[in-house]
Order: C-alpha cells, then structure tokens, then sequence
C-alpha cells in the first residue's frame, strides 16, 4: 500500500511542473495534436507559453464523434487580460447536446499566425 501512495505523489510531482515551451515548441506540438484525430482527452496540458498554460479543448456534440470541435487555448488566470498574455481572443461555435453556441478562447498569437488552434476531426471523414 506504501508504495502505491509513493508512486501516486511521484505522478503528481511530475504534473506540477509543465513544460516550458517556446513559439516553435508550442506550434510542433500544436501540429502534432491537430494532426491525430484521436486525441488527446479534453483539458489536456500541452505546457506552458509565456508563463501561462496551454490546454486542449475537446466537445462534441450530441453525435459523436462527428461533431468534435478542438481548440488549443491559454486557461487564463481570473482577472488577467488575453491580450496582456500574449494571446488573441477567438469565438468558436462549440456543441452542447444536440445545440451549439459560441465560447471566447484566448489563442496564443504564434498559433493564431500559424492557423493551429482548432479543427474539427472527423468533419468530411
């Protein structure tokens, strides 16, 4: 049983620490994630992007998978400012159910500039 509690805080040691990424590092795991319709689960950490985390955004609809929307966004800290974090505010139509409506997301500019921060994975497939 020790050793079960041992290994528990050695996993959350490991995930309190994310990694540090620089606009190149961000934009690669970016592509990688937009690049697998398979993942990853929904507020999966990427790392952070100037101090701020980078997290995924998986919804779908009341008929999945065919209504997945992903977006990669900054979890922006209560009374900070998107564009004070080196972000851009986006809307993106994101499903509930059987309805759908538009949420703000704070994207990291050098996705923005890159056209990888959301996609639809199994949209045409």
């Amino acid at each position: 049983m020790r050793f079960a509690w041992i290994a528990a805080g050695l996993a959350f040691g490991a995930c309190a620490h994310a990694e540090t990424l620089t606009a190149d590092q961000l934009v690669a795991k970016a592509t990688a994630v937009l690049a697998n319709k398979q993942g990853p689960a929904n507020g999966t950490e990427l790392g952070t992007f100037g101090g701020v985390t980078v997290a995924v955004l998986v919804e779908c609809g009341d008929i999945c998978p065919a209504y997945t929307v992903r977006v990669i966004h900054f979890v922006v800290p209560e009374g900070k400012n998107c564009a004070t974090l080196g972000g851009r505010d986006m809307s993106v139509i994101v499903p509930h159910g059987i309805a759908a409506g538009p949420e703000g997301f704070c994207i990291p500019e050098p996705l923005v500039k890159k056209d990888l921060w959301q996609d639809h994975p199994y949209r045409n497939s």
